[in-house]
């Protein structure tokens, strides 16, 4: 990976005299007091620019579509509870002791049998026999030559084992322990993608979204923080995408990763309207959003692909499908509905919540659990009183779990 330079504090980067530096200082304004970052990401430190220290993707690493390495412990103030994505991947031990079963020799072996038997069949998708061959067979034999994938399909076979036997209590520790060097690999990897890595690194950055979504039924809740990380991880991956399909493009060598993008359900994708959710978009400008125009639209492209899923459902396409459009929300909301959950805004929450409520009748999913429940509760116990009214809806579907003992969403009195 390529960091930038530092910009020269001088014309032509010519070293000032003694005499320049002080009249230069004497000319200067009183310095305005800030919060110095001492944990952003590497590329933003080698820059001397602020860091916003958006975990795992800052803004800025997102806007310019470079990789973003953080190498330094987090020390921000959380809400008590919460826990970044990093933070509780290093929790775990970063190697493994002689007592671990990733120290068993055979422990890959395993791994890796349970991934290509077992794990694939459950992603998003693999109902289709070509998807599921993509996983099964194509993603396998690309890992070989690309070791964050490798490490992904690891990390992920090793937490679906530990969820079908909680009584092996080291599996979590060889889940995390692969994830990190996952993320940390692919994060270093991308910066130097060709054209025999293209097709790996985007099947990389599936599993690693499916990966960390999982993990959100066992972190700490205390409130809605995971769930943006995960989203910012989602975001932070389309300029990797691009960058990779431009490089297949280029090849004359068809990509695996074809056969996942050509079988997106595109019905109902683009479909702007709000329909039985619009009571969920303001009547009236909300007085905590600082750009209303912007914030609608916000929340209008938001609210359309909650009815979008929720018409599909209900019109009984595949669980699988169904899978597949939630694991895309955060490509298909705007930045800007991120930035206004990131800043607390209820509506942003609320609309969260109707997002989290469509995964209850997908609970039977391992990689899905009760995800929904536990993030709806937690932002039903942060949300201001005057929107406890919206969430009745949320939370009837986390409590029947399965859209045959829910109803459709019905217009709150208002």
């Amino acid at each position: 990976m390529t960091s930038a330079t530092p910009e020269s504090n001088s014309p032509q980067g010519q070293p000032q005299s003694e005499g320049d530096s002080s009249n230069r200082e004497k000319r200067k304004g009183p310095r305005l007091a800030h919060r110095k970052s001492k944990t952003g990401c590497q590329r933003c430190r080698a820059r001397r620019v602020k860091c916003d220290e958006a975990r795992p993707v800052c803004r800025d690493c997102h806007r310019h579509g470079v990789p973003c390495v953080y190498d330094r412990p987090d020390d921000r103030p959380r809400d008590e509870g919460a826990m970044p994505l990093s933070t509780w991947i290093q929790s775990r031990p970063r190697e493994p002791r002689p007592s671990d079963p990733s120290h068993d020799e055979h422990m890959e072996l395993r791994l890796l049998h349970h991934f290509t038997l077992f794990t694939s069949a459950t992603l998003p998708g693999a109902h289709l026999k070509r998807i599921k061959d993509c996983w099964s067979i194509d993603v396998p034999r690309l890992a070989f030559t690309y070791k964050p994938l490798l490490h992904s399909v690891f990390a992920i076979a090793a937490l679906h084992l530990s969820r079908a036997n909680p009584d092996e209590a080291g599996l979590p520790d060889v889940h995390c322990m692969y994830l990190e060097q996952a993320l940390r690999e692919h994060r270093l990897c991308i910066g130097g993608m060709t054209t025999q890595t293209a097709d790996a690194v985007c099947f990389t950055s599936i599993l690693l979204q499916v990966d960390v979504f999982a993990t959100l039924q066992y972190r700490p809740v205390a409130s809605y923080e995971p769930v943006n990380e995960w989203m910012y991880l989602v975001r932070g991956s389309v300029p990797v995408f691009e960058a990779a399909l431009e490089i297949m493009r280029r090849d004359t060598h068809p990509a695996n990763i074809w056969y996942i993008i050509d079988t997106f359900p595109i019905s109902l994708r683009t479909n702007p309207d709000a329909g039985s959710f619009s009571f969920l978009l303001p009547s009236v400008p909300d007085d905590d959003d600082e750009d209303d125009e912007t914030a609608l639209q916000a929340y209008r492209g938001a609210v359309a692909h909650v009815n979008a899923t929720w018409l599909a459902m209900e019109a009984k396409e595949h669980p699988q499908i169904s899978c597949r459009r939630l694991m895309v929300f955060p490509l298909l909301v705007t930045t800007e509905f991120i930035d206004l959950l990131e800043k607390r805004r209820p509506r942003a929450m609320v609309v969260l919540a109707y997002f989290l409520a469509l995964l209850a009748p997908l609970s039977d999913i391992w990689w899905i659990g009760d995800t929904a429940h536990r993030y709806i509760v937690a932002l039903r116990r942060i949300l201001p009183d005057q929107w406890e009214h919206l969430m009745s809806w949320p939370v009837e579907m986390t409590t029947s779990r399965s859209t045959q003992q829910t109803h459709g969403p019905i217009q709150p009195s208002l």
